[in-house]
């Protein structure tokens, strides 16, 4: 089992995403759950794109006199049928004249009492945005597509007040262990705060999904068994410690009487090599290491991919990218696939990877240092200055 095969393995569980209905102005960062139909032509009409003068091409250096006739503004109906010697004053969105299919921009022009005179023109710049230039009546906007800025602007345009998106995801981090304090707690001795269920918290919602981060319970299988029953609500389930081989670790020891069905137990990675992936009922639930960074890494490589998939359907495995390594690194010939915390930064036009000397999976002095993860395949030779290595975005 190696990183790749897991997630093969996740993807394959069949993970309902339902839809909902919301106003376009809080859908940023949410995913379309259907097409959108597009109801009619953007622009309605054929418009001008600059101020100037509304004529009929062909007459353009037969006549440089023609008479003006009025205007019509942005936003104005026009009832204007232009002659060859006429035209219409235009502004940027007014509607153009029926049979005018040239705009001379005001530039270009002189104006003598009623009449305007052309000094110039260029003919391939004839300034007028035809009808459906930009949508078409019946067009799709294709699904799933994440919602940003952009995409905003034009369904306002389009005047979709609201859209179907898929659902957050669920999400519920259960902390486990006798050692672990509540955030905000007095200090105890032989004690640890609770860390990590915050940090993966964030990195979920920025990922699109909604967290909770259940009552810290300690290692007792009641205990255990109480907070999973409570996760009615959740699609994703995630536990933090007890999947070790000591005497405390409950849920690798009574995974049977949890009710976990194992889908991955256990990958030759560092950190997280202890993870377990699994069912329990129709949820997915990862039973991460406690180790700090080992749950945060674990939790970027797989529930992060996860959400990515459902949130956007398509992807298939690890998203990483390439960078140039930036200075010798000793292996220790390890069957383990290495994830190194590291700092990835660009010079001109390439993209460069520095590790860190300490990968100790408890250091958050590290950890918030870095942006990415280097990857270290099992069993490699050590790596030199300038190779080419794969790193994924932390």
């Amino acid at each position: 089992m190696n990183v790749y095969n897991a997630l093969k393995e996740l993807f394959k569980q069949n993970i309902s995403c339902l839809s909902e209905n919301i106003h376009l102005e809080k859908s940023l960062g949410r995913t379309l759950s259907k097409p959108l139909t597009i109801n009619k032509n953007i622009p309605e009409f054929d418009t001008s794109s600059m101020d100037g003068f509304a004529v009929k091409k062909s007459f353009l250096g037969k006549i440089d006199r023609f008479r003006i006739l009025g205007e019509t503004a942005a936003g104005a109906s026009s009832d204007f049928v232009i002659k060859p010697n006429e035209c219409v004053r235009v502004y940027t969105g007014s509607r153009m004249p029926k049979n005018a299919d040239f705009v001379v921009i005001q530039e270009n022009t002189r104006i003598e009492k009623n009449f305007m005179y052309v000094n110039g023109y260029d003919e391939n710049s004839p300034y007028v945005r035809k009808i459906g230039l930009d949508f078409k009546k019946g067009q799709i906007i294709s699904y799933p597509m994440l919602i940003d800025y952009k995409l905003i602007s034009a369904l306002a345009s389009l005047n979709f007040e609201k859209v179907s998106v898929i659902k957050k995801p669920q999400v519920c981090i259960i902390p486990t262990g006798n050692e672990i304090l509540a955030l905000g707690s007095k200090a105890k001795k032989n004690s640890i705060y609770s860390s990590s269920p915050y940090g993966i918290k964030s990195l979920l919602e920025n990922e699109g999904a909604e967290v909770t981060i259940a009552p810290i319970c300690r290692d007792n299988l009641d205990d255990i068994i109480c907070s999973l029953q409570n996760t009615k609500q959740s699609q994703i389930i995630i536990t933090l410690g007890g999947v070790s081989k000591g005497n405390y670790d409950l849920i690798r020891k009574h995974y049977i009487k949890l009710g976990i069905k194992i889908l991955v137990d256990g990958i030759p990675i560092k950190p997280g090599k202890p993870i377990i992936i699994g069912k329990l009922g129709k949820k997915i639930i990862f039973c991460l290491p406690g180790n700090p960074i080992s749950s945060l890494v674990c939790s970027r490589l797989f529930i992060v991919s996860l959400i990515r998939k459902m949130l956007r359907g398509r992807l298939e495995k690890l998203t990483t990218r390439e960078a140039i390594l930036s200075e010798d690194i000793k292996t220790s010939n390890s069957k383990r696939e290495h994830y190194m915390r590291a700092f990835t930064f660009q010079e001109g036009t390439r993209q460069y990877v520095k590790p860190f000397s300490q990968q100790d999976s408890s250091l958050h002095s590290v950890l918030i240092k870095s942006n990415c993860l280097l990857i270290i395949p099992p069993c490699s030779s050590p790596k030199t200055k300038g190779e080419i290595v794969q790193i994924v975005d932390f």
